[in-house]
């Protein structure tokens, strides 16, 4: 239960909240850079790949390969490169492979920093447990086998990709090195994507509600709350401005007789006699008492 206790404070509260004895007890789940850790790992294999090609057959997760009891598959995915040399040449491979790299630190400090290193750490071993058992599953006919051949190695980094944007939605991003974007627009160009392939495979839904399953439990909740700020804001803002246009329309002086006002009759004066009331001259005698009726 304390672990079960650990995963929902890691995920659903701030690190400040964070009960100190669990802290303490799993300290040992705690793995400093363990982002940048794996995606150096995934550059050294990047490398391995790019002497000899055969050897990225190992890496990947498929139907076959867990059939035949190389379940050590389920593990080697995750140093698999998000960029495959034989993709683009050895020279762009290269440069692109070096801005996933760069792009991979920012979200691991990033999420550090505003995490904490428990919480990321958290994050990164749910994350691939479930996105291992998705695959796992679609290997073995459980899911769509499409989602193999969709995401593979891709889906960690999309994961990682969702929690940045959701945390810092206005950072922007140069696409193609010249237009800045918002991060936010980068998500939801991958989520309709995503969207879009689970329509052609229904059952992709359940593959992908279960590779992105520790972002969906802290995420919702969050989107909720915010959904729930913004409504809100809009009900106090309107109610702001309700109150202003009933203030630009009261009037400021009105007679306690006739009712009128200066804006139903902007040609009346008005003045306060000695009971305190407010009167027009039509109403108010010259020595400030009012006039009788």
């Amino acid at each position: 239960m304390e672990l079960v206790n650990l995963v929902l404070c890691g995920f659903l509260k701030s690190p400040m909240g964070l009960n100190a004895n669990l802290e303490k007890n799993f300290s040992w789940l705690v793995f400093p850079g363990l982002i940048r850790a794996i995606v150096m790992l995934q550059g050294v294999v990047f490398f391995v790949i790019l002497i000899n090609q055969e050897t990225a057959d190992y890496f990947k997760v498929t139907s076959e390969g867990i059939a035949n009891g190389q379940y050590w598959r389920l593990i080697s995915w995750i140093f698999y490169p998000f960029v495959e040399p034989s993709s683009y040449g050895p020279v762009f491979s290269l440069f692109f492979m070096f801005i996933i790299l760069r792009i991979s630190f920012l979200f691991s400090d990033s999420l550090e920093n505003t995490w904490g290193e428990l919480r990321t750490s958290l994050y990164v071993y749910s994350t691939i447990i479930c996105q291992t058992l998705a695959l796992y599953l679609s290997a073995i006919g459980f899911f769509e086998p499409a989602f193999l051949q969709i995401l593979t190695n891709q889906i960690f980094y999309i994961a990682l990709f969702f929690a940045f944007a959701t945390l810092f939605p206005n950072i922007e991003f140069l696409l193609f090195f010249v237009l800045p974007v918002k991060v936010w627009i980068f998500a939801m160009i991958i989520l309709v994507m995503i969207i879009f392939s689970c329509i052609n495979f229904p059952p992709l839904f359940l593959a992908y509600g279960l590779a992105f399953l520790p972002y969906l439990i802290w995420a919702t909740p969050r989107l909720y709350k915010w959904r729930k700020y913004k409504s809100q804001l809009n009900a106090r803002r309107v109610k702001f401005q309700s109150q202003s246009n009933d203030g630009q329309n009261q009037a400021l002086h009105r007679c306690v007789v006739c009712n009128r006002t200066e804006l139903s009759n902007p040609e009346l004066d008005f003045r306060v006699a000695e009971n305190g009331d407010e009167y027009c001259l039509d109403h108010l005698e010259d020595d400030g008492k009012p006039a009788a009726s």
